[in-house]
């Protein structure tokens, strides 16, 4: 006699197997992979942010050490670099000490701007980065 169903071991279906492995990857690629990703890109631009003023801040030095003082192409130019890396010269927040130097003198220029860190499912948060060059002056007053 044959034998029933009921006797039958129970069989392993490996299809099933791999319907709950797709099941887990569609889980798990929004809930881990797509924020990792978006933390790479956020980190990266604001490592990008923090190279173009270390940039302005180089090129604003060298300009107020040709020109010995705080002036407005001193100003005009971090201005300019922090345009051409895409920051708007409005945020950012520049202080040129001192105001006038001898010759030989150090000039500090600082150049200070706040960013915004938001990545899905960890939080937004606010980074300060700033950078800072000093030179010394050129120019006889």
């Amino acid at each position: 006699m044959g034998r029933r169903w009921a006797d039958r071991p129970p069989r392993t279906d490996r299809r099933s197997e791999w319907g709950v492995a797709t099941l887990e990857a569609v889980l798990v690629v929004p809930l881990v992979l797509v924020p990792i990703l978006l933390s790479v890109v956020i980190f990266g631009r604001l490592e990008h942010t923090r190279l173009v003023l270390d940039a302005a801040a180089a090129a604003g030095a060298r300009q107020a050490a040709v020109a010995g003082a705080d002036t407005a192409t001193v100003r005009a130019r971090i201005a300019g670099e922090l345009r051409d890396g895409g920051i708007d010269p409005a945020r950012a927040r520049v202080t040129i000490d001192p105001a006038i130097a001898a010759w030989g003198d150090p000039i500090r220029v600082r150049v200070e701007i706040g960013e915004e860190a938001s990545i899905p499912f960890i939080g937004t948060w606010s980074v300060p980065l700033s950078a800072e060059f000093v030179t010394r002056s050129e120019v006889t007053h």
